[in-house]
């Protein structure tokens, strides 16, 4: 054997190469006769070469055709990587929401891909039309409120559940029938027997079943001293709730607006004077923990949260908290021991929401405005101002914030619901 050394790219690479042995013949006188040994081994040499000459020629082809597809493969898998790494836009948050939507509205999802809000300046009537109690009368009959806390919209049944607070119940409203402008929509009411003062009101889109928050004396609403809250499971249809959990809150939780909210794990969140509080579902809700305002020993001026009106939570598990008597709205991701924030320096931010897009809206009850966020660009803008010429509010006390599968906003007042119908163009 006969040994054949390379250097390539600073690697050592040898190669055999074979040598063929053949019997040769001689003449008498003792010479080797060369052209005897050529010519019988001829034959076989050139079919050899010719053997190896085939095999190359169909060797290239091929590892060109596996080399393209390899490289092919490998392009594929480092794009599918790259856009997994992008932060999500409008569309892809739209996208990701709607496929793990469980609840609705406050877990912020959506049903479809499609979004019916512009993602570029989208446009509200800049006047209200009364959907409930369009007299505005405290009154305990079927088309009235008193004192009204806390709604919720289900998009898929297009309903509206209100928490009627000194009415001891949560009525519904549906906002496919026709009703008359002067009396507004019909309501019936769907929970009553055992609740007190019920401060906020959440549906599972889906069962049509609701989960209310309620004080748990009729006389503490009006004091000052340590308050009890429950969250009820009232199922569709049924006569009398269950009560979930119950908790006795820090002082002077009664004297504000409350809020509670489900996330896509069916855990309970609901917000206090200081905190907000999650009651685990793993736990069938007897074990909870405090996801924001951890600063318990801090006095009340320098809470990092000081009643917070509103919050709605993502699929991602981020909240997102219309943090009222600090006048500014808050982000806590997940497991985060602080908050960011949004926006600061507000007047009387209560209402807070999130649309199809991706954008938050707030209301500001102070200013007479209702405002956009672009979270991406880090901008806002004021989308509608309901004030009458002369500065007075057309809106009684708003204070909670909702948007309907059409891109419709309606406003909570005290004994009213408004729509802002979205213009399009």
């Amino acid at each position: 054997m006969g040994n054949f050394v390379s250097s390539s790219d600073g690697l050592l690479a040898r190669f055999t190469i074979p040598r063929f042995y053949t019997r040769l013949s001689s003449d008498d006188n003792g010479y080797i006769n060369r052209a005897s040994s050529v010519v019988s081994r001829s034959p076989f040499l050139i079919g050899y070469f010719f053997g190896i000459l085939l095999v190359i020629l169909l060797t290239i082809p091929i590892g060109l055709i596996l080399f393209m597809k390899l490289n092919t493969s490998h392009s594929t898998t480092s794009i599918g990587t790259t856009l997994l790494k992008q932060p999500l836009t409008s569309h892809d948050s739209m996208t990701t929401t709607t496929v793990s939507s469980h609840l609705s509205a406050r877990t912020i999802t959506t049903t479809s891909k499609f979004c019916s809000i512009p993602a570029i300046n989208a446009i509200w009537s800049q006047s209200s039309a009364v959907v409930v109690n369009p007299l505005g009368k405290c009154s305990s009959d079927e088309n009235s409120l008193c004192s009204a806390r806390d709604f919720f919209l289900d998009n898929i049944h297009n309903t509206l559940y209100i928490a009627d607070t000194d009415n001891n119940r949560i009525q519904k409203y549906s906002l496919n029938e026709n009703y008359n402008q002067s009396e507004g929509a019909m309501g019936i009411t769907v929970a009553k027997n055992g609740l007190l003062c019920p401060q906020s009101v959440f549906v599972d889109i889906h069962t049509e079943d609701m989960y209310i928050m309620d004080l748990d004396k009729m006389e503490s609403f009006t004091q000052y001293g340590h308050v009890s809250y429950r969250v009820h499971l009232w199922k569709k249809n049924e006569n009398v709730g269950r009560i979930l959990l119950s908790q006795t809150t820090e002082q002077g939780f009664s004297r504000n607006i409350h809020h509670l909210a489900l996330d896509n794990q069916m855990n309970i969140y609901v917000g206090t004077t200081y905190f907000i509080e999650k009651w685990l579902a793993s736990t069938n809700y007897a074990g909870r923990i405090i996801v924001t305002g951890k600063n318990n020993d801090s006095p009340s001026y320098l809470r990092n949260l000081r009643n917070p009106g509103t919050f709605f939570i993502t699929d991602d598990l981020t909240l997102y908290i219309a943090d009222w008597q600090n006048k500014l709205i808050q982000q806590w991701k997940a497991n985060a021991t602080t908050g960011e924030i949004v926006i600061e320096f507000l007047s009387n931010v209560q209402g807070i929401t999130m649309d199809c897009n991706g954008y938050i809206y707030f209301l500001d009850g102070s200013t007479g405005k209702i405002c956009q966020i672009d979270m991406v660009e880090g901008q806002s803008r004021e989308i509608v101002d309901f004030k009458n010429i002369d500065g007075t509010s057309i809106l009684i006390q708003p204070t909670m914030i909702q948007i309907d599968k059409l891109g419709n906003i309606f406003v909570l007042g005290k004994q009213q619901v408004y729509k802002f119908p979205l213009v399009h163009t």
